[in-house]
């Protein structure tokens, strides 16, 4: 029982750092090519047609801002209407993509949750059990030992969640004003297809289609 409640205390414990690790990393990568990424879209978004646009985001794949542009653009490109209409619409799009970004960001909050919750009466019960059938000062220690570790691992627990939600916090903020920034962008271009004007009905049609569609 020793060796397999020390091999889970250390298991726990080692994807613990390596979740908050790969989370961070992520977040950093995001918001570094994010900032590299933002100059060229800008002017690509004045000037480019989609395809080279989605190309453009194809370099920067770690990027919230990549992703939300990609999942965007050519469903953007087809909405034509009054500017109003066009507006609403476009919201309604990012707000999806960004919904999709945040989720991703918040990944692994709730499983740094979780351990901080349990690890702690996990550690303390089995110390209980060790102690109530404990034959000599070995097993007290033993059961001291379980007990520690599982408030440890909760602190740790509880400390990363911590350092990582503030980092997520800073994120979905960064992917809100990188949406309130391409809904400008985007409501500045006009529909690619050049076609005989779209009534407004089938404008209207197009965005009560797009709010269907949005989360409830």
């Amino acid at each position: 029982m020793e060796a397999l409640t020390t091999i889970l205390f250390l298991t726990v414990g080692i994807s613990l750092i390596v979740l908050t690790n790969r989370r961070s990393r992520e977040i950093k990568l995001s918001n570094i090519q994010s900032g590299l990424l933002t100059p060229h879209l800008d002017a690509a978004l004045r000037n480019g047609d989609s395809g080279a646009i989605v190309t453009l985001c194809h370099n920067y794949d770690d990027s919230s801002l990549g992703r939300i542009v990609k999942a965007v653009i050519l469903r953007a490109d087809a909405i034509s209407g009054s500017d109003g209409v066009r507006s609403e619409a476009l919201q309604l799009l990012l707000e999806q993509a960004a919904s999709r970004e945040i989720e991703r960001v918040r990944r692994g909050l709730a499983i740094l949750r979780a351990i901080a919750v349990t690890s702690a009466p996990i550690g303390v019960a089995l110390g209980g059990l060790v102690a109530n059938s404990a034959t000599g000062r070995a097993d007290i220690s033993d059961a001291l030992i379980y007990a520690a570790g599982g408030c440890i691992l909760s602190m740790l627990a509880f400390l990363a969640n911590k350092d990582l939600s503030a980092k997520a916090d800073a994120e979905q903020e960064a992917v809100e004003d990188l949406c309130d920034h391409l809904h400008g962008l985007l409501l500045s271009r006009r529909p690619e297809s050049p076609a005989t004007p779209t009534p407004t009905s089938d404008a209207v049609a197009q965005t009560v289609s797009l709010r269907s569609l949005s989360p409830r």
